[in-house]
């Protein structure tokens, strides 16, 4: 027990930091507390809303599915043009489609 009281002794006993000028720098005290916010009171549902509740942004009507596609149309995806060549015989084709399967010349001379 008798070392408990040199501690809170010591603790007290702490030397605040001085400036140059020999001034004492004394510790500000901590900030007011802010006043309480004032709930909002609606007359139709005659309770009080919490402060911390936000009232949101709520669409007056449903938009139909025509009006929709409407104003999402043009961010829809574009086909992308599709353009390959064979690298044997230079033709135009799909992508993954079979050609002349990698043959030389022309794929519809058989001659040997």
């Amino acid at each position: 027990m008798a070392a408990a009281g040199w501690l809170r002794r010591a603790a007290s006993a702490v030397a605040l930091p001085r400036m140059p000028s020999g001034l004492t720098i004394m510790p500000t005290p901590p900030p007011a507390p802010l006043p309480e916010a004032q709930s909002l009171v609606l007359p139709g549902l005659g309770a009080a809303i919490a402060p911390a509740m936000e009232l949101m942004a709520v669409p007056k009507k449903k938009i139909s599915k025509y009006k929709r596609g409407l104003r999402n149309g043009p961010r829809a995806l574009k086909p992308v043009p599709v353009i390959v060549r064979c690298r044997c015989c230079g033709r135009v084709k799909l992508p993954h489609f079979y050609c002349c399967s990698g043959e030389k010349g022309n794929a519809g001379d058989s001659s040997s």
